[in-house]
């Protein structure tokens, strides 16, 4: 009776290496169609802005008083336009970078206050009238991580640090009082909850916060 016996041999080394590198490939190749690691956003923001301090310290020491700013409705504050980009490593956490431009622009007047005939009455009595303008330019590396993920909707949380170049000018029409700087400071951006929302590769979001870009923000994102 003849027993046929067939010896399986071990992978060799060179072997074991094709097949690890093939199955990472394969298992890469198919989770990229399900995860998209580019993100691409572009924003509108609002509301206070860590450039206002300065547009403030203009109007103080010039003695401005109110008139119209930002078409009166905005006060000091910028409006600003920003693009970011962002690399996904997981769901959670990604890192980027944002670039950014503002703009505050007001006119304002210079008064003196004059007794009227009626007690405790004061009527302004304008002197002059002067232009502000303000505008920002910011780059800041960013770092975000998503926190809470339930089908079409995202919530994360955003810190950005980088650096700011804010060109500001003032003249009044009369006196002979003018201003033009340009300073560089440090620019950051602090988002403790943003909201997120739709299906890849399109999604619309919006976050709280406080920095260059402003207090509110609004935008939409593309994942490629």
């Amino acid at each position: 009776m003849t027993i046929n016996t067939k010896i399986i041999y071990p992978l060799s080394y060179p072997n074991r290496l094709v097949l690890l590198a093939s199955f990472c490939f394969f298992t890469l190749a198919a989770n990229a169609q399900s995860f998209r690691h580019h993100e691409f956003s572009s924003t509108f923001g609002f509301g206070p802005n860590m450039a206002d301090k300065e547009v403030r310290h203009v109007k103080d020491y010039y003695e401005m008083q109110y008139q119209g700013e930002c078409f009166g409705l905005l006060g000091d504050s910028f409006v600003t336009f920003n693009l970011e980009y962002h690399y996904r490593f997981d769901w959670h956490w990604a890192a980027g970078a944002i670039v950014g431009w503002g703009r505050s622009e007001g006119s304002y007047h210079r008064c003196d206050d004059i007794r009227t005939s009626v007690e405790d009455s004061y009527d302004c009595f304008i002197r002059d009238r002067g232009g502000i303008s303000s505008r920002v330019f910011y780059l800041a590396p960013s770092v975000k991580y998503d926190w809470f993920l339930k089908g079409k909707f995202r919530l994360y949380s955003r810190v950005a640090l980088g650096a700011m170049r804010q060109h500001t000018t003032f003249e009044y029409k009369m006196m002979e009082a003018s201003y033009d700087e340009v300073k560089w400071k440090v620019a950051y951006q602090l988002t403790p909850i943003g909201f997120d929302f739709g299906i890849e590769p399109i999604r619309v979001y919006s976050e709280l916060g406080y920095g260059c870009q402003g207090v509110f923000t609004i935008g939409a994102r593309v994942a490629l």
